[in-house]
């Protein structure tokens, strides 16, 4: 062996040992534990869901609640689809007067979605929410009118709810409207008007855009309106449009 004059190193058995009993045990020992608990607690729910606390405030028989609980039914948020649940939670806030609920449980008897069929059943409840000046409702009242489901036909009324409705900036109720005044269906034309109403429509459903994408219902309308129909119904749209960090209710 060469010669060097690097030191002997000594071997201390002692450091060792201590590092073993300091280190490598008490982790071996945590990981040991630590599976253990893994393996007891996999797949227990540590935590409530929001549709489990406001189920138990919902069968506690709070308003809000039970509107929550249907919602969540009806659409799978954190729970699976059940519309049978969703209408017994939507009965039970529609009879303690929830507009939005009336509403709900009016379109599920008209669809036939978790409770047969009936539109008379349908009718009358969509009808409750609209005394309330629940724009869907108002809105759906009048295409119920119109039709004839539920009630004898009798669309002069029916335009009244959508107009209603439309006042309240819901757009589906404001394209409808426009539609008819550009047509002149059930209603006098009025081509100015409808402009505004499409133009408010298309305001509010691309509110959160920057920069508004090109309507075909306008582009379509500026060829038929004058200058001076075009300049006044633009003013109009500018004088009713809301601001665009407004809180807006209704979207569709």
């Amino acid at each position: 062996m060469a010669l060097t004059d690097e030191p002997i190193k000594k071997k201390r058995p002692l450091m060792t040992v201590l590092k073993i009993t300091l280190v490598i045990i008490p982790t071996a020992l945590f990981s040991i534990w630590g599976y253990q608990q893994y393996e007891r607690y996999k797949g227990v729910q540590v935590y409530k869901t929001a549709f489990q606390y406001e189920l138990e405030y919902a069968e506690l028989g709070v308003l809000n609640s039970q509107v929550f609980v249907a919602r969540a039914y009806d659409e799978g948020f954190q729970t699976e689809i059940n519309k049978a649940e969703a209408v017994k939670w939507y009965t039970k806030a529609a009879t303690q007067s929830h507009a939005e609920a009336q509403y709900q449980l009016g379109q599920h008897y008209l669809n036939g979605e978790g409770v047969p069929r009936d539109d008379r059943e349908g009718y009358i409840w969509v009808q409750r929410a609209s005394f309330k000046e629940y724009a869907p409702a108002e809105y759906r009242l009048g295409q119920l009118l119109c039709e004839g489901r539920g009630i004898e036909a009798n669309c002069a009324d029916g335009i009244k709810q959508i107009e209603k409705a439309a006042g309240r900036n819901y757009p589906a109720a404001q394209i409808e409207l426009a539609e008819r005044l550009e047509k002149g269906e059930g209603i006098e034309a009025d081509p100015v008007r409808a402009y505004v109403l499409y133009a408010l429509a298309h305001d509010a459903r691309h509110a959160d855009e920057k920069t508004l994408p090109p309507s075909p219902d306008l582009q379509r309308l500026e060829l038929r309106l004058t200058p001076e129909q075009l300049a006044a119904a633009q003013s109009e749209f500018e004088a009713r449009r809301l601001p665009r960090n407004a809180k807006r209710r209704f979207l569709f």
